[in-house]
């Protein structure tokens, strides 16, 4: 009599035990993956939108501190008067 299972036994052991447990204990159901999927979507939506709006305002302000720049520059110079 062996003292210990061959190692043969053993993987079938192990693969068996594999096959009856579930996938993953966590798993989520369907409706579940779906609302998360819904979630992340109008999450990401939303980031977007922010991106978006910063990136706008970002374009704005340099467009205007451009055009001050070029306003200062086509301006003539004055001359001190002391």
């Amino acid at each position: 009599m062996r003292s210990q299972p061959s190692r043969v036994e053993t993987s079938r052991r192990q693969a068996e035990e594999r096959f009856k447990s579930p996938r993953n204990p966590d798993s989520k159901t369907p409706e579940a993956a779906d609302s998360l999927r819904q979630a992340e979507a109008a999450k990401t939506a939303r980031l977007r939108a922010l991106r978006l709006a910063k990136e706008a305002a970002d374009k704005e302000t340099a467009n205007r501190e451009a055009a001050a720049a070029r306003a200062r520059r086509t301006e003539p110079r004055r001359r001190s008067s002391t």
